[in-house]
């Protein structure tokens, strides 16, 4: 998890990445990551990971309400999803590994 929340406070110091699930949506292919929130409306999820497994980005959940992820990002609202553009293949696949065996 640490791994995680030090990725994204990277990529968004370094605005390397989307907010929102429209952007997210219009950013796929660009991204290397893909983080999506508990509290996200499962028709959005849902597309989000049909485009993803397409367009070969990994996504991962991410183990808290939107509140929670939006604190993360030190933004004073709410966060469904997050695309990251930043990040070494091999500390991506870290944490898609890391996740996948929770």
């Amino acid at each position: 998890m640490k791994n995680l929340e030090k990725t994204i406070k990277e990529a968004i110091s370094s605005n390397k990445c989307k907010i929102g699930t429209r952007q997210v949506m219009g950013s796929i292919k660009g991204s290397k990551l893909i983080v999506l929130s508990d509290s996200l409306i499962s028709g959005d999820k849902s597309k989000i990971l049909e485009e993803a497994r397409n367009a070969q980005v990994p996504t991962l959940p991410f183990n808290g309400n939107s509140v929670q992820l939006g604190k993360l990002c030190n933004k004073p609202f709410r966060i469904s999803a997050l695309s990251l553009r930043i990040g070494k293949d091999n500390e991506i696949q870290e944490l898609v590994n890391e996740f996948a065996n929770k």
